[in-house]
């Protein structure tokens, strides 16, 4: 008898308690699912706030879901009881599972998810729906009702420790976008400190359905594909115009933000042996090119009086004498390289030609040209340090300290002008791990020292050069000049540093607006073309593009025509809206000159150096009329 009582009274304990946990704070259970417990607490605040907190404990291997559970799974949700004013929950960051082919979002172990309401009633009750799953997938619904406390210590640690794993609106990335195309979500995120083990959670649209995103590193961007899909014509809605919750994690560290969807990027190829050799080749053809540019053209002028000057030397001595310069120019770029790592390293911009806007670095590099070009001009003789005792080569001395900084200042020089191919290397080494940023940046030094190689390794063709006589003073005259016109271009770069006005465009008669994604975005709404010119004062290749190409007469006229919108962004000051516009687009280098329309949705680049054909015959192919 007293055996049958026990056996009674138990089965009334296991009826009762269910109840019994509804009505206090307690953990939760339920005789359905034994692999999982709930509970549910709240605090009110100082301000009238509510404060919930839905803790959940699973047994090893079974997982329960993020607000969007991925391809399978359910949210978890509560019906409230009552008049519950609105509650907003705050989702910690998720994990990932896959399972058969399958990509689902959630939790394993534990989680605790905050939620705040403006002011609960004093009798919060509710049923918690929960689905859990391991091999199987039980949902299951947990009846409770609580009465929230007040100034509840225990609470308030375990709310803000809840809250913590919660993501931020900002704090990981650089800059963040996305974009669809065909079937397929893209998003783009750089961060300076670059990328280990990062990943991409998606809320899905009610409309569409998202597989497991594929992820693709390069440098400090991270690259996410996502296939879409409706179920039906395997396509997925078009999410362009739409927005997009995302949450990215990477390093215990998560961000979630809302973006705008707009039309996809191209996704590089992630062939990187491909793209590493091709690059290398980039930068040498780059690094050469540079040698035929004007900038460059004084010291290369003054490089060539350095042997006029001194008469037929020694073909050893020669060697030497260029030597000593490709070891400037080298080093010069390795001091490039440094530079980069340190501004990449405290999370500053990049860009090739950057230090053109200091202007403590255009008046030093003025004054140097204004004593190069007296020292040619015979007002002094310009010595280096009494430690080196060595004269520059345009007095005749044999030390090689001044061919070394003469290859220095020739690649100083260098910078601010865009040659072929270059901005493509330069884009994918400050974007690329840093050993790789080294090794393009030496690339870029040998490319621009093979000619300077080449008299170095035939010293004999120097030796071709005309007997010395009277025309010597001209030459040093000539090379004077040179150096003090370039002294006079740097100085002029100077007022913008300290005036607020803007470019002085009045030489042409196309109506520039001011450059920005918004006006580009709005100007294709409506239809219209865009010509996008970004530029620089101190760029040596935007002025050539401006005089040989934008100022003629019928580039003048197509970028007047009232379906155009010709947008200018000016570099020469530093400009973080810019710089973004210009990572955007894997650019770090201008000019810069892009072309969208109709035709052209995605934009088109055009070439560094600009033609006349090529600005042309893009705007008739931003059109897109068929005939």
């Amino acid at each position: 008898m007293l055996s049958l009582f026990r056996q009674a009274l138990l089965c009334l304990l296991l009826l009762w308690l269910p109840f019994s946990w509804a009505a206090e704070p307690g953990w939760l259970t339920s005789a359905d699912n034994d692999h999982a417990s709930v509970r549910l607490r709240a605090d009110n605040n100082a301000k009238g706030e509510t404060r919930l907190l839905l803790d959940v404990k699973l047994e090893e291997g079974w997982k329960t879901y993020w607000q969007s559970p991925g391809e399978g799974g359910v949210a978890p949700s509560i019906a409230w009881q009552g008049e519950m004013p609105e509650v907003s929950w705050a989702w910690p960051a998720p994990q990932r599972f896959d399972v058969g082919g399958i990509t689902t979002q959630g939790y394993h172990n534990q989680v605790s998810i905050p939620m705040t309401s403006p002011g609960a009633p004093a009798r919060i009750a509710g049923v918690l729906t929960l689905s859990t799953c391991k091999d199987v997938c039980l949902l299951t619904d947990y009846p409770f009702e609580i009465t929230a406390t007040t100034g509840d210590a225990a609470f308030a640690h375990d709310y803000a420790q809840a809250l913590s794993s919660v993501p931020r609106p900002e704090g990981l990335t650089d800059s963040l976008s996305a974009g669809y195309h065909t079937g397929e979500l893209v998003v783009k995120a750089t961060r300076a400190a670059g990328w280990t083990k990062p990943d991409l959670f998606l809320v899905v649209p009610d409309d569409a359905s998202f597989a497991k995103p594929k992820i693709q590193v390069e440098g400090d961007t991270l690259w996410a594909t996502v296939p879409t899909s409706d179920g039906w014509d395997g396509t997925g809605p078009d999410l362009r115009g739409r927005s997009l919750s995302l949450v990215l994690a990477e390093s215990g560290i998560a961000q979630q933000s809302t973006l705008e969807v707009k039309e996809a990027p191209v996704v590089p190829t992630p062939d990187q042996n491909f793209i590493l050799w091709q690059v290398v080749l980039f930068a040498l053809l780059g690094g050469f090119i540079l040698n035929l540019m004007p900038c460059v053209l004084p010291v290369l002028g003054m490089k060539l009086g350095s042997i006029l000057l001194v008469g037929q030397q020694d073909r050893k001595i020669i060697r030497r004498q260029f030597l000593a310069s490709v070891a400037g120019i080298i080093a010069s770029f390795m001091a490039l390289a440094l530079l980069m790592t340190v501004l990449r390293l405290t999370n500053q911009a990049l860009g090739w030609g950057i230090q053109f806007q200091n202007p403590w670095f255009i008046g030093f590099m003025a004054l140097v040209m204004v004593a190069f070009s007296a020292s040619l001009f015979g007002l002094f003789e310009f010595r280096l340090s009494s430690n080196l005792t060595t004269r520059l080569a345009t007095h005749g001395g044999n030390g090689m300290a001044g061919h070394f900084w003469q290859g220095a200042l020739a690649t100083l020089l260098a910078t601010p002008c865009s040659a072929p191919f270059l901005g493509t290397a330069v884009a994918v080494a400050l974007a690329a791990p840093l050993p790789v940023l080294w090794g393009l940046f030496l690339a870029l030094g040998i490319g621009m020292s093979l000619p300077w190689l080449l008299i170095a390794l035939r010293p004999g063709l120097a030796l071709r050069l005309p007997r010395p006589g009277p025309w010597m003073n001209w030459l040093r005259k000539i090379l004077a000049v040179m150096m003090l016109g370039s002294a006079l271009w740097l100085a002029s770069l100077l007022p913008a540093h300290f005036s607020t006005a803007t470019a002085n465009v009045s030489e042409e008669n196309i109506a520039w607006q001011p450059l920005s994604e918004q006006a580009v975005q709005e100007a294709l709404r409506l239809h219209k073309r865009v010509f996008i010119d970004v530029t620089a004062d101190w760029c040596i290749t935007c002025k050539i593009n401006k005089l040989n190409v934008l100022s003629r007469d019928d580039v003048q006229q197509a970028l007047q025509a009232p379906d155009v919108v010709a947008l200018r962004g000016d570099w020469t000051l530093p400009s973080e809206q810019i710089t973004n516009f210009l990572k955007q687009r894997g650019q770090v280098a201008v000019p810069y000159n892009q072309i969208y329309g109709p035709g052209l949705p995605e934009g088109k680049a055009l070439p560094t150096l600009l033609s006349r054909d090529a600005v042309l015959n893009t705007l008739m192919e931003a059109k897109g009329e068929t005939k």
